[in-house]
């Protein structure tokens, strides 16, 4: 499948950009984006020793960049090109100005969570009262927007990094079934337009490679059951700024000799966060924090995750260098936490196609009596682009 995934890429990166219509009208479009990364971690260490060792499945020294999908860059692998290159294809229908239907597959070169097959990321209906509406309303499946990159967080051309910060982005559950509404206006004669986007759903993961690849090492599974969320965003063209608030009941299991043997049952959980963006002139600056709680004291649980990054960077013709810095921490021991410091370097060097080059400074501030991923230096290279 990698193999695949890879060469169509590399004909897409080859051939000119832009949408295909597949109706002839443009009423059917195909469009699409490409990720060819490839990485390598240059050194790394654990607990104060530069010993080799093993967490879970993996020869460390080595370096976590997608918990949702468990891509972990391994030393002794060299340059690694399987664990975050992928492929999308949209597919988008308009049945008249008001109505459309959406489809967004996934092909990944690593792919646990469903054994290497194209996934349906996205499978949605959009309806709006008429053609110029401050209303849109959607039903299907989603990325659940939790960040402020989750609608195009696997669109790499999308955003100056080769990643977000995995320090920030990664979750288990990373979509919805459900509906969601949405109210864009102005604000006046300010020049700023303000969006308040509402949703509600739920998701089930069998086996998923978070809980089961990462921490358990059992098949694990996960739902979010009575998901609903609320963000506020406001823009003016140079600023951007975002708040959001979920809620939802989590319940985590494993597969006994008997039944279920249940881990976490049906938790409420809350999940804050917060994103305050500029781009002027030649200048671009990302700030993002978010809190997770799932706290029961009945239970004696006090999970608390709190995240954060904070970038800077400067449009230099066509290259964007940029320095970043992010972290997590848990608030309970054994506490686990991790920050790392980026310096990325993005090259538009031809339409629609991006060239980016990172190196990231890792370092695990986890308080476990066993090496976790520990600190580690991973160079990261990627050819990014959408048609």
């Amino acid at each position: 499948m990698k193999k695949h995934i890879l060469a169509l890429a590399a004909m897409l990166a080859a051939g000119s950009a832009g949408a295909i219509d597949l109706g002839g009208d443009g009423s059917l479009r195909l469009t699409g984006f490409y990720n060819i990364t490839a990485g390598k971690v240059l050194s790394g260490s654990a607990q104060g020793s530069s010993a080799p060792w093993q967490y879970q499945e993996w020869k460390c020294p080595c370096s976590m960049q997608a918990w949702e999908y468990a891509a972990v860059y391994e030393k002794g692998e060299g340059w690694q090109f399987d664990q975050e290159s992928l492929l999308g294809l949209q597919l988008r229908k308009e049945f008249s100005p008001t109505l459309s239907a959406t489809a967004q597959v996934v092909m990944r070169a690593r792919n646990p969570n469903h054994h290497s097959t194209p996934t349906v990321d996205w499978a949605y209906a959009t309806w709006q009262p008429h053609a110029d509406s401050a209303w849109t309303f959607q039903a299907g499946k989603f990325r659940i927007p939790l960040y402020y990159y989750s609608d195009y967080l696997y669109i790499g051309y999308a955003y100056p990094w080769v990643r977000p910060a995995p320090d920030v982005y990664g979750w288990p559950i990373y979509a919805y079934v459900g509906a969601n509404a949405s109210y864009r206006t102005q604000l006046g004669e300010s020049g700023w337009a303000a969006t308040v986007h509402g949703w509600a759903g739920g998701y089930e993961q069998k086996n998923d490679a978070y809980d089961t690849l990462i921490y358990y090492t059992t098949p694990t599974h996960e739902k979010w059951k009575n998901i609903t969320g609320l963000s506020v965003s406001a823009n003016n063209g140079i600023f951007d700024v975002r708040g959001m608030f979920m809620t939802y009941k989590d319940t985590l299991w494993q597969d006994g000799a008997t039944g279920p043997v249940t881990l976490i049952d049906r938790q409420r959980t809350r999940i804050k966060g917060l994103s305050a963006n500029m781009d002027y002139q030649d200048w671009l600056v990302r700030t993002e924090v978010d809190r997770y709680e799932q706290i029961d004291p009945g239970k004696g649980l006090n999970g608390v995750y709190k995240y954060a990054l904070f970038g800077v960077g400067y449009q230099i013709g066509a290259f964007t260098p940029m320095l970043t810095y992010s972290r997590y921490t848990t608030v309970a021991e054994p506490i686990e936490a991790r920050s790392t410091k980026y310096a990325s370097l993005r090259w538009d060097f031809r339409k629609n196609m991006a060239f980016k080059a990172q190196y990231d400074i890792s370092k695990d501030k986890s308080h476990y009596s066993y090496p976790f991923f520990g600190d580690s230096k991973l160079l990261s290279l990627s050819l990014q682009g959408t048609f």
